[in-house]
């Protein structure tokens, strides 16, 4: 009996001693270098100064044992001079040949590889900061984050990497230029925190902060960095010239030879606001879109991915994200892409200036462009301004406003307000979040006079690991009209909700994970009636032990379109629609070398019914080499006809280096019969400084074959210069 107390009382402490060491942040002292003291960034940590600083280890499991210690040893040190803060990780392995490296890409590190996260809260606000995560071949990702929940990992900073696989594990080495980020020059102490995945064993650890609901960038979870002093920006001046010339061949027209040079000119008017004017701003080395196929009667939505709007783009982020799904968001009041494109047709930018960054606890942007008149328009001018201010511990209320219309010399002008409201201790340990917005709009009618409108709403989220739920209501009127915005229907109200339980067993089950939820969406008119809903069931979304997933989703819809639609090659009449479908998905594990998602979806649709089959397939053979592939097939069979849709693309990646890689991307879609192409070599000579060479051509299906429609090839070399 006294042997089962002991027991009982040493599962107690350690249960304490866990608790305790989640709640209690941790820190680390940042070593200083002497002034003939250097570092070269080589990933073998063999300089003396790595053995003198201190030590941060500790590390826990946060997935799949919350708590739990790891099972590989872990240790970090940080160090700094004037220009630079230096990060050193030992990622030690009891089996240094299982450990996994697939990918030399940027922004590809997670596939299939291991690797190691960091964050750093610059301004020790517990709101916002920067993340660097480096994988085993030394490739690189990053990304900003706001406000706890904004993720921005589109933007690419400047800043070194190195990592070696030795019989010891894998190690890293970090140097991030202090212009690279923004900080407050008299602090002492940086928020951080730091995570490794463990691919072979799917076995995640993290610094501090180990509950579920939480993610490795949450500042408010992160322990300390001390110690620093004396750091140093320059005199925050970047200059990013370029050059580029492009071959244009058009079918029926005589192909042209043209050139062009342009600049972009940043200086920081204080640590943490920054001031960027951009000369012919190009985006010739811009990624193109994935080519997909409508089967709704609104608007496609396509990300943003030209790098000037995507820096600086999370303190635009407005509401809560305005329900941001994985076909895109029901609208935004201000939607980067209308600016410089107009229905996938390039418009000159001539000039584009930004003013980003806080001022106190204030965040501040402001984007003004002055774009070429298309379609016999005169010059545009455009502009978007966000103010923001930071009230409660993570919470901030703001103000946004856009001006302009690039299609069209009418005047159109946009006003909101929002507020969002976050805690991480609601019910002690749980995370809570609500926002609310309101905007206007007004328009000037081609007709003469103009016309107002509004759309509001709010949310409520529970985004917690074991229970997740959200409700929201939104209205848009039946004339907002955003001209840098998007909207996908207008007229409406919509109550939606979702809620979702998981399931975690522990231990060394069959399966790590089971989730089931439901979700609905009700939309009706604000003129009254309905006009379209949907209500869901996940009866399992089941997470291996090897971490392949497989999810079943059941749905019915309500469809009533007021006029008819085009939907492929058919026409869908307007009237009122009802139908139920099923989709049942597999996705594999990345830690293959070879690896995909697979789905089947059927049922009813409109007035008739749709199959389609769908798969993604990926082999990394080694981490020079990718391979990819994707197909749809969709069966589609209604009252005014029947139809067949193919999509398919085909990509191929190769990477000499991380900083050296040739990627190509073939795309096809059986209603247009058009194939693009695009082949693209991409080398960053030296960080921050880069040379592309682009290949885009768009050619028709023929009977005899494919007839090239369009074909550019262009060269480009940008460079930045920091003084």
């Amino acid at each position: 009996m006294r042997r089962v107390v002991k027991l009982l009382a040493a599962s107690a402490w350690s249960a304490s001693l866990v608790c305790l060491q989640a709640e209690e942040k941790p820190s680390i002292a940042a070593l200083q270098l002497g002034a003939e003291e250097r570092i070269e960034v080589d990933g073998r940590l063999d300089e003396a100064v790595w053995q003198r600083a201190e030590k941060g280890g500790g590390f826990r499991q946060y997935d799949p044992g919350r708590g739990t210690p790891a099972t590989e040893r872990t240790e970090f040190a940080i160090a700094y001079d004037r220009d630079h803060l230096y990060v050193a990780v030992w990622c030690y392995d009891s089996k240094p040949g299982g450990v996994m490296a697939r990918s030399m890409r940027r922004d590809r590190v997670y596939t299939g590889s291991d690797f190691v996260y960091l964050f750093f809260d610059t301004f020790h606000d517990q709101r916002n900061g920067y993340v660097f995560v480096v994988n085993p071949t030394g490739a690189q990702s990053d990304g900003l984050i706001t406000n706890n929940t904004g993720r921005n990992f589109s933007w690419d900073g400047i800043w070194m990497s190195k990592a070696s696989i030795t019989d010891e594990g894998w190690f890293v080495e970090m140097a991030i230029p202090f212009k690279t980020v923004s900080f407050d020059p008299d602090g002492t102490v940086w928020g951080f925190n730091m995570s490794r995945r463990i691919r072979r064993k799917n076995e995640a650890i993290r610094w501090t902060g180990w509950k579920d609901e939480i993610r490795s960038h949450n500042a408010s979870e992160a322990g300390d960095i001390t110690g620093l002093q004396g750091m140093r920006q320059g005199l925050g001046l970047e200059f990013s010239p370029y050059g580029v010339g492009r071959h244009e061949s058009r079918k029926g027209a005589s192909d042209s030879l043209v050139g062009d040079v342009g600049a972009d000119l940043r200086y920081r008017v204080t640590p943490d606001f920054s001031a960027t004017i951009s000369y012919n701003t190009d985006f010739a080395e811009t990624e193109v879109d994935q080519r997909v196929v409508n089967f709704t009667r609104f608007p496609l939505f396509f990300p943003e991915k030209r790098d000037f709007f995507l820096e600086d783009s999370g303190i635009y982020d407005f509401g809560p994200g305005i329900q941001r799904r994985s076909r895109g968001p029901t609208f935004l009041p201000y939607f980067t892409r209308r600016i410089g494109l107009s229905d996938g047709q390039i418009i000159p930018i001539q000039l584009a200036t930004k003013l980003a960054g806080r001022l106190g606890d204030y965040d501040v942007g402001l984007t003004h462009a002055r774009l070429e008149g298309s379609s016999g328009l005169d010059e545009q001018n455009v502009f978007a301004a966000r103010v923001t201010k930071q009230v409660f511990s993570q919470s901030r209320v703001g103000v946004i406003a856009t001006g302009g219309n690039p299609g069209s010399d009418l005047d159109n002008y946009v006003g909101g307000v929002d507020f969002t409201f976050r805690t991480n201790e609601f019910l002690e340990d749980k995370i809570l979040e609500a926002n609310l917005y309101a905007l206007g709009n007004y328009a000037e009618s081609a007709g003469g006079g103009h016309g107002t409108d509004y759309a509001f709403g709010g949310q409520i989220s529970y985004p917690n690991d074991r229970w997740d739920g959200t409700l929201s209501y939104m209205e848009i009127g039946p004339e907002f009209d955003p001209a840098l915005g998007f909207v996908r229907r207008t007229g409406v109200r919509t109550v939606s909700g979702i809620l979702r339980r998981k399931e975690r067993p522990g231990g060394d089950g069959w399966y790590r994970e089971l989730a089931r939820g439901a979700d609905a969406s009700v939309t009706s008119l604000t003129s009254g009636g309905l006009d379209s809903a949907r209500f869901g069931v996940v009866p399992f979304n089941l997470e291996f032990s090897s971490t392949d997933e497989l999810s079943l989703r059941v749905s019915h819809n309500i469809d009533r379109p007021r006029e008819a639609f085009d939907l492929g090659e058919v026409t869908v009449p307007a009237g009122e629609y009802s139908w139920t479908k099923a989709r049942l998905e597999l996705e594999t594990t990345s830690s293959r070398p070879l690896w995909g998602e697979f789905s089947v979806e059927a049922g009813q649709f409109y007035d008739g019914w749709r199959a389609q089959g769908a798969a993604q397939v990926e082999w990394n053979p080694n981490r020079h080499f990718r391979i990819s592939g994707t197909y749809q097939y969709n069966r589609v069979d209604l009252g005014g006809g029947e139809f067949d849709a193919h999509v398919g693309s085909l990509g191929l990646n190769w990477n000499l280096t991380p900083d050296l890689g040739w990627s190509t991307l073939l795309q096809y879609d059986s209603l247009s019969r058009e194939v693009g192409f695009n082949s693209r070599i991409r080398w960053e000579y030296r960080p921050g400084s880069t040379i592309y060479l682009v290949l885009n051509q768009s050619l028709l299906a023929e009977d005899r074959g494919l007839g090239v429609e369009r074909s550019d090839l262009t060269l480009k070399a940008d460079a930045t210069f920091r003084f």
